[in-house]
């Protein structure tokens, strides 16, 4: 977590440092909905390893942007946000020595990771009247990623947590990489000072995983997602 603060305090520094050139001030705090677009399924062995693509929560996300106007219609902006994401593991131990009807034994477990977003791009206002805006956004947004583990603290027991299940639970924190782009586009709506912010992000690289190791072997383990957002925000001038 000490780590987290000082990149945090360093963002905020940095884009604290360019609002005196910039038009107005964004402050607002979202929810986000993120979903795995696609799965994958490794064999090792005994043991079947995937990720739970229905796996969904609702994640806070505050956020801060700077927007620099260009003209009447158009503005420029370069922005932070931040939540917290877990990647869902699910494994499958088989033994050929279990009798029917138990074939198989399943657990769930995972890996947290902070992502750290650094939206740039631009605003087109589609309706401008005296109170109320409607713009449209869109943005190429680099991500940090800061691995958050969480470990497994079991002893295996019988069949239930065998040393099989521990570890291939536990290797869902090699999965994360540290670095990738995304892309947002979505719709805004001001009403004197208040905003109303809906968007939608989904990754440019073609995986955003570094593979999957254990034991010691690497695995491809390609993975994408996609989400939802929504924030309300409130405007500073500057």
């Amino acid at each position: 977590m000490g780590r987290l603060k000082f990149i945090l305090i360093a963002c905020l520094a940095f884009l604290a440092g360019h609002a005196v050139f910039s038009q107005d001030l964004k402050v607002g705090f979202g929810l986000v909905d993120e979903r795995v677009s696609n799965g994958t399924f490794i064999e090792i062995d005994t043991v079947s390893v995937y990720e739970q693509t229905n796996y969904s929560t609702s994640d806070p996300m505050p956020y801060v942007r700077f927007d620099y106007p260009f003209s009447d219609r158009f503005s420029g902006n370069i922005g932070f946000q931040f939540h917290k994401k877990a990647i869902a593991l699910a494994v499958e131990y088989t033994s050929e020595t279990w009798s029917d009807p138990l074939q198989s034994l399943g657990k769930g477990g995972g890996t947290g990771m902070y992502l750290l977003e650094f939206p740039i791009g631009g605003s087109y206002k589609l309706i401008d009247k005296e109170h109320f805006d409607l713009m449209v956004d869109l943005s190429a947004v680099p991500v940090w990623v800061l691995p958050d583990p969480i470990p497994l603290n079991v002893e295996p027991q019988g069949i239930d947590w065998t040393q099989e299940i521990i570890d291939a639970l536990n290797a869902a924190q090699t999965i994360p990489k540290s670095f990738y782009m995304n892309y947002q586009y979505g719709l805004s709506a001001e009403y004197k000072r208040f905003g109303l912010t809906l968007f939608r992000t989904a990754n440019m690289n073609r995986s955003i995983s570094n593979g999957y190791t254990l034991y010691g072997q690497q695995y491809n383990f390609p993975r994408r997602t996609r989400s939802t957002r929504i924030g309300l925000y409130y405007t500073f001038g500057m």
